[in-house]
């Protein structure tokens, strides 16, 4: 199929050695750069941008994706190929990959690199091209994440590297022709940063109810998810079941907890016990969300909005989060979410809502109005405002 193209568009100066299935020459190109293919079932930020790639293919875009690792992970390899996606991998290795690349700069209208290590790497190659769009997509502001963990553990070198992801993050923003956050929060703070052309473009998110409901008394136990690299849901596991579950089997003393996610560290591995489950990576979660009684974050640092919350919102399954867990999402503490940043504290949410059947059906009943902002269709309408605002700079 390429190889007819190329030879009917020879204007388009496109180095037939690389291997495209799915281009259209009369289409617009956006590449999207990350770490390796998005692994959508094992992190939230792989989750959004594999939701993303939709909408863009839905909008008539080609799109052409590059992971950094350069391998075909499968089965994400082939699910983007299924959605008519092209990837460059290495063939054979890494420099081949970056030349195909910059043979290729003169197709791409806008290019969508994620974090900001990867932007300080290729926003210098992209900007090679006259007409590519740099977007540079924070996924989450990793200083303020950073920062709050450096709080959270009274570390000082941890407020240095903040400080040092900080210039990074605001210097490659003004670098780029737009800058993405998550959240409304941190899109204020780029602008309070003098950052023009941000925009925010949040976790998608659309119901996923059981199909047959289980009832509040049919259900039990908790149920925490998130992949174990990344260090804030280490931390949050750890307190939850190091300091908050004790007050809550005291009083409860039969509740399970599942841990679920992937890649679980020795720390996480050695919380298990007769109460405490630690399945590691679960193709398909849904059971455990649909019989649980109540899904707990207790975030005590992070950045962004949460990937965790809104899946479980997803589920209509009742939150207990703290205010890093519940922010950029316009939850209300006791209406759609229940929110304490203090061990007690946190013990007795959990307890309250356990045993509180009428405010567990309120915060089920308010999860359809809390995503709303966070359906395909409305993130769409935003991508399309973003990529009009490129258009016409």
């Amino acid at each position: 199929m390429w190889n007819k193209i190329a030879s009917l568009f020879n204007s388009k100066h496109i180095d037939v050695t690389v291997n495209l299935d799915f281009f259209d020459p009369i289409k617009k190109t956006i590449l999207i750069i990350d770490d390796n293919l998005p692994q959508h079932d094992k992190s939230s930020g792989s989750k959004r941008l594999f939701e993303l790639i939709k909408i863009f293919k839905s909008s008539a875009l080609n799109v052409i994706f590059m992971p950094n690792d350069g391998l075909k992970t499968e089965p994400y390899g082939q699910q983007l190929k299924q959605l008519k996606v092209d990837v460059l991998l290495y063939s054979p290795n890494r420099k081949a990959m970056l030349k195909n690349l910059k043979s290729l700069l003169k197709e791409i209208d806008y290019a969508w690199i994620s974090r900001p290590i990867l932007n300080k790497e290729f926003q210098k190659i992209i900007k090679k091209s006259a007409k590519a769009k740099i977007i540079f997509d924070t996924v989450d502001l990793h200083y303020i994440r950073i920062e709050r963990q450096a709080e959270n553990e009274n570390n000082k070198k941890l407020r240095i590297k903040a400080l040092k992801f900080k210039k990074l993050e605001l210097d490659l923003a003004k670098k780029a022709d737009a800058t993405i956050t998550i959240t409304a929060i941190e899109q204020k703070l780029l602008e309070n940063e003098n950052i023009n052309n941000v925009f925010t473009i949040p976790n998608i998110h659309e119901l996923n109810p059981s199909p047959k409901e289980i009832s509040f008394e049919q259900r039990n136990g908790l149920v925490f998810i998130g992949g174990y690299m990344h260090e804030p849901n280490v931390d949050a596991v750890k307190w939850l079941i190091t300091e908050i579950m004790p007050t809550v089997w005291s009083k409860l003393p039969d509740v399970k907890v599942h841990l679920l996610g992937s890649y679980p560290t020795s720390d996480v591995l050695n919380l298990t016990n007769k109460l405490v489950f630690v399945p590691g990576y679960v193709e398909d979660v849904s059971n455990y969300f649909y019989t649980a009684k109540i899904f707990v974050a207790p975030l005590r640092y992070g950045a962004g909005m949460k990937g965790k919350i809104g899946q479980s919102l997803e589920f209509g399954l009742p939150v207990v989060t703290t205010n890093i867990g519940a922010e950029g999402m316009n939850l209300i503490d006791g209406e759609n979410v229940s929110i304490a940043d203090e061990t007690q504290d946190f013990a007795n949410k959990i307890i309250n809502l356990y045993e509180n059947p009428q405010l567990w059906h309120k915060m089920k009943a308010n999860a359809e109005k809390s995503l709303a902002n966070y359906a395909p269709i409305r993130v769409k309408e935003q991508l399309v405002k973003l990529l009009n605002s490129l258009d016409h700079q």
